[in-house]
């Protein structure tokens, strides 16, 4: 399976069918309400090795990187600026302020920030 960057928007999962409405399981004690969810897995995988998770806020500069076989799973969302994610057939995704979106590790392609930029992220980087 090759690794791609995944869109997630607020009107829907990522383009994705949402799963159906289902009662939520109880994690705590429910004080009240009767609560349904419903999701879109974007990411679900068993990491049976030591881990390094990382979440923050990141800012850098303009500038743009070839990657290649990206080390962690990372989940960004944009505060300030733009950045253009480009697969490795050229296909360009750009991601602005409130925008979300998650790259998988191993993904091969373009990250290109058109000015300084404010994210908060998230990474899991299995070692």
């Amino acid at each position: 399976m090759t690794a791609k960057v995944i869109r997630l928007g607020r009107d829907d999962g990522g383009g994705q069918q949402m799963s159906p409405w289902a009662p939520m399981p109880l994690v705590g004690e429910f004080l009240d309400g009767t609560p349904q969810e419903r999701f879109y897995r974007v990411f679900d995988c068993k990491i049976n090795t030591a881990s390094q998770v990382r979440a923050g806020i990141w800012e850098a500069t303009r500038y743009a990187e070839k990657l290649i076989d990206y080390p962690y799973h990372e989940i960004v969302f944009v505060i300030e600026g733009s950045i253009s994610i480009l697969d490795e057939l050229g296909h360009e995704e750009r991601f602005y302020p409130g925008e979300c979106f998650f790259l998988e590790k191993g993904f091969n392609g373009t990250w290109k920030q058109h000015e300084t930029i404010r994210i908060l992220h998230m990474t899991v980087d299995p070692e």
